[in-house]
C-alpha cells in the first residue's frame, strides 16, 4: 500500500468504492461484473488526468507526463500506460484494457485497504464490507477536510437535487455513475427520473471526462445482451425456473447421510456421472448444493473468492473455540492478509530445519515391539511433528490425545451438524469435553513458555511468531484470543488429514507387496550416506511420492468443502441463489474412469511421465483449490514422505491379522478403524561397503544412520 497521509483527499477510484457499497446489506450493490469493471477503469483514467499524467482528445489517449505520482495505485496504472503505448493509442483500446479482472482487482484491493485503513470502511469476521459506523452516522470521512471530506453520496445527491454548482470532482463522479449504469443503485429511481435533465447537464461539463465516458458507453454496449443479476432475479422468481435434480437413494430424516459417510466420494462421483455437475443432496438437517467433477473445480477455482464465503459454514466452528474467526472461517481481504502473513512459517523449509528433532519425534512414538493401533500411532507423532515445526513446542501424549477428543467432537456439532441446536450447549458443557478442550488450549501456553525459556537464536516457531508480530503491530486485526487458536491452527487441521493420509498410505503398501518391496529400497537409499545427503534428496525420491500421491486419491480425508453462495450465479444449466448451502466435493474425480481409468485400482504408475493422469484440468486437486487450497500442504507432503521413508528403513512391517480390509469410520473425520494394527520389529539394515546387502550375502553391520540433513540442521 502507498504511504497515503490521513489528511490527503480520496481518488475518484476510492469514492467510487463508496459510492458502490450497499448501505443496507453490505457488500458491492448488485451491479454486472462488465458496469463494475468499467467503472473502476474509467475512475482510475480520470484519477491520472487530473494528476496531468494523461490527456484525451474526442477518441485518443495521450501521455503526457510518466514520471510517478507517489500514489501506488496511479503509478501502477501509468506504469501499463507507459510501457503498453506503442500499442494502443485510443480511448477504447484503454477502457477495455484498464478492464481487465486482473487489474481491476489491484485496483480495487489496494483501494478497499486504503479505505479501511483510514477507517472509512470496516470489514467484518466474515470478510463482508460495510460503511464505518461512525462514516455512516456523520456522513464525513476521518481527517479529510471539508468539503473533499464529506460523504460522496451526500455531495452528488446535493449537486443533483439543487442547482449548485458541482466541483470538477462532483461532475466526474456524476458522469462515471451515468456512463457505467450503476445509477439506479445509487439514486432512486423517482430522483433519476426528475432529474435526468439535470443530471444530463452535469456529465457535459467536463471534456476529459465526457470522452471517457462515452468510450465506456461503447464498451458496454458491446455487452448489452448479457444478463444483468435484475434480470436474474426476475428469472429466478418466476414459476419455469427448475432447480437441481435430487440425487436418489435418499432416505427420511437422514437423507443421504448413510451413503455418503465416511467418505462421499465414491456415492458423489456416481451421482456426478449420472446427473451432471449439479445436483443436491440432503443430510441429517440440510438440503445442499452439490457442485461437482473438474468443471466444477474449475469454475470455484476461479470465481469462488467473488460467489462463495466460509463463515456460514465454519464460524460456529470458530465461536467454540472462543474466538469469533479462523483462517478455515475467514473470507476476502483479511483471509489473503493473514494468509500470506502465515505462509512462511508453513513452508518445508521449516519442517526440514527441525528435521532431527522431528527424526527424534518419529522414533519415540513408533514401537520396536508389539502389535498397535496404526490410527494412534500417527495421530501422536503427526501432531507432535507439525507442532514442533510449525511452533518450537513438542506437545504431550495427553495434550495430542485431549485435541484428538476436542476436535472429533467439535467437528460433529458445529461443521456437520449432527447434534441439534438444542443439545449443542449441553454437550459443550460436558465434564469430558470441557477437560479435553483445557488440555488443547494448554498446548499453546506450553508452547510460549517454552519459547520464552528459548534463547532468540534457539527458538523455531514461526507461526508463532508471525502471530505476535501481526498482534503487535495490529492488535485490533490479531487480538489475543486469535492469536492462541490460531498458532494451534496448524496442528488442528493438520493433524487428522496427515495421519489418515500417512494410516491408508501404510495400509496399501502392507496390501501389496512390490510396491512395499520398492518404497523400502528407495527408504534404505535415502538413509545410506546421510553426510553426503542434502534437504532437496527428498524431493528427487520417486516411489514413496507417487504413493502418497495415489493414497490421497484413493482414501484423501479433505475431500470437500462446505460454502454458501453469496451471489447468484449460473452453473452447468442452472441458477444458483444466492444464501444456498452448497457442498464442493473437489475429489470427485478421482473416482471417476474418464479420467483415471479403473480407479478403485491402486497403481502408482499413474504419475509416471508417460501417463500422467492428473495433470487433466480440474482431476487431481488434493489439498483443494483457490485462496482457500491448504496452507499447509507443503509441510504435509514433506511430513508423509519423510515418515514414510523413516519407518520403512527402521521398522519391519506386517499387518495383524494379515487378510485385513480397512475400514474407515467416522468419528468427525474419516478414520482407520482401531482394528487396523500392524506388527513391529527393529529392523537394521545390512550393508557392505556403503550398499544394501540380501539376507544370503556376506554382510556386516553398519551402524545405524543419523538423519540425513542432520549435518547441515543440526545446529538450526
Amino acid at each position: 500500500m502507498s504511504a497515503i497521509k490521513s489528511s490527503d483527499d480520496l481518488l475518484l477510484t476510492e469514492e467510487l468504492h463508496l459510492l458502490l457499497i450497499d448501505r443496507h446489506h453490505g457488500g458491492i450493490v448488485d451491479t454486472t461484473d462488465l458496469d463494475l469493471r468499467c467503472a473502476f477503469a474509467g475512475a482510475v483514467l480520470m484519477d491520472l488526468a487530473n494528476a496531468q499524467r494523461i490527456d484525451t482528445t474526442l477518441s485518443d489517449l495521450i501521455l503526457m507526463d510518466s514520471s510517478p505520482t507517489g500514489d501506488e495505485i496511479l503509478d501502477y496504472c501509468l506504469n501499463i500506460i507507459d510501457q503498453q503505448q506503442s500499442n494502443k493509442s485510443t480511448i477504447d483500446q484503454w477502457v477495455k484494457h484498464f478492464s481487465s479482472v486482473e487489474i481491476i482487482n489491484h485496483i480495487r484491493r489496494h483501494s478497499l485497504d486504503r479505505l479501511i485503513a483510514r477507517g472509512i470502511f470496516h470489514r467484518d469476521p466474515g470478510g463482508l464490507i460495510s460503511l464505518d459506523d461512525h462514516v455512516e452516522l456523520t456522513g464525513r470521512y476521518p481527517n479529510i477536510p471539508l468539503p473533499n471530506g464529506l460523504d460522496a453520496l451526500l455531495r452528488i445527491t446535493n449537486i443533483v437535487m439543487t442547482d449548485e454548482i458541482p466541483s470538477p470532482r462532483e461532475v466526474m463522479l456524476i458522469g462515471l455513475v451515468e456512463a457505467t449504469g450503476i445509477k439506479d443503485h445509487i439514486f432512486t429511481r423517482s430522483l433519476s427520473n426528475e432529474r435526468a435533465d439535470r443530471i444530463q447537464l452535469i456529465t457535459q461539463m467536463d471534456s476529459i471526462g465526457r470522452s471517457i465516458r462515452t468510450s465506456i458507453s461503447e464498451s458496454r454496449k458491446i455487452h448489452e445482451g448479457r444478463d444483468t443479476l435484475q434480470r436474474i432475479y426476475c428469472n429466478l422468481t418466476s414459476t419455469t425456473t427448475s432447480r437441481p435434480p435430487l440425487a436418489p437413494e435418499a432416505l427420511p430424516l437422514v437423507g443421504h447421510s448413510h451413503i455418503i459417510r465416511p467418505v462421499p466420494t465414491v456415492p458423489l462421483a456416481k451421482f456426478y456421472n449420472s446427473l451432471g455437475p449439479v445436483f443436491r443432496i440432503r443430510d441429517f438437517r440440510n438440503e445442499l448444493v452439490v457442485l461437482a467433477g473438474p468443471e466444477a473445480n474449475l469454475f470455484c477455482q476461479k470465481r469462488g473468492r467473488s460467489l462463495f464465503r466460509s463463515h456460514d459454514a465454519y464460524g460456529s466452528f470458530a465461536v467454540a473455540m472462543d474466538t469469533p474467526r479462523l483462517l478455515l472461517s475467514m473470507d476476502g481481504e483479511d483471509h489473503l492478509k493473514l494468509r500470506k502473513g502465515l505462509s512462511p512459517g508453513f513452508s518445508a523449509k521449516e519442517y526440514l530445519a527441525v528435521l532431527p528433532e522431528i527424526q527424534n519425534v518419529i522414533q519415540d512414538e513408533v514401537p520396536t515391539t508389539g502389535t498397535h493401533s496404526v490410527g494412534h500411532m500417527f495421530t501422536q507423532l503427526t501432531a507432535k511433528s507439525i507442532a514442533l515445526a510449525c511452533n518450537g513446542y513438542t506437545p504431550t501424549t495427553q495434550q495430542v490425545d485431549d485435541l484428538d477428543f476436542f476436535m472429533r467432537r467439535l467437528v460433529s456439532m458445529t461443521i456437520l451438524q449432527f447434534i441439534p441446536d438444542l443439545f449443542n450447549n449441553y454437550v459443550l458443557k460436558n465434564k469430558k469435553l470441557q477437560k479435553a478442550k483445557r488440555g488443547f488450549f494448554s498446548i499453546f501456553s506450553s508452547a510460549v513458555d517454552h519459547n520464552l525459556q528459548t534463547s532468540e537464536d534457539d527458538r523455531k516457531s514461526r507461526v508463532l511468531k508471525a502471530l505476535l508480530e501481526f498482534h503487535r503491530k495490529s492488535p485490533q486485526f490479531m487480538p489475543e484470543q486469535e492469536v492462541r487458536i490460531s498458532s494451534l491452527g496448524p496442528i488442528f487441521a493438520g493433524m487428522h488429514t496427515t495421519a489418515s493420509t500417512a494410516t491408508s498410505a501404510l495400509y496399501l503398501l502392507l496390501k501389496h507387496p512390490e510396491t512395499l518391496k520398492e518404497a523400502q529400497k528407495e527408504a534404505d537409499d535415502l538413509f545410506l550416506h546421510p553426510d553426503e545427503l542434502i534437504p532437496q534428496t527428498l524431493g528427487k525420491l520417486d516411489v514413496i511420492p507417487r504413493l502418497i500421491m495415489e493414497t490421497l486419491r484413493l482414501y484423501n480425508p479433505f475431500n470437500s468443502v462446505f460454502r454458501t453462495a453469496i451471489n447468484t450465479f449460473d452453473f452447468g444449466g442452472y441458477t444458483i441463489k444466492a444464501g444456498t448451502p452448497l457442498l464442493i466435493p473437489f475429489c470427485v474425480p478421482h473416482y471417476c474412469k474418464e479420467f483415471f481409468p479403473n480407479p478403485e485400482t491402486f497403481d502408482i504408475d499413474r504419475y509416471l511421465p508417460d501417463r500422467m493422469e492428473h495433470r487433466q484440468l480440474g482431476v487431481y486437486m488434493p489439498y483443494g483449490f483457490g485462496t482457500h487450497r491448504c496452507l499447509g500442504s507443503s509441510i504435509a507432503d514433506i511430513h508423509l514422505i519423510f515418515c514414510l521413508a523413516m519407518i520403512l528403513h527402521s521398522r519391519h512391517l506386517s499387518m495383524d491379522p494379515p487378510n485385513y480390509n480397512l475400514k474407515l469410520i467416522f468419528d468427525g473425520v474419516p478414520i482407520a478403524s482401531k482394528k487396523f494394527k500392524i506388527a513391529l520389529s527393529r529392523r537394521v539394515v545390512a550393508t557392505y561397503k556403503g550398499k544394501p546387502l540380501s539376507s544370503h550375502q556376506d554382510l556386516s553391520i553398519d551402524p545405524p544412520p543419523q538423519c540425513p540433513f542432520s549435518a547441515q540442521f543440526g545446529q538450526s
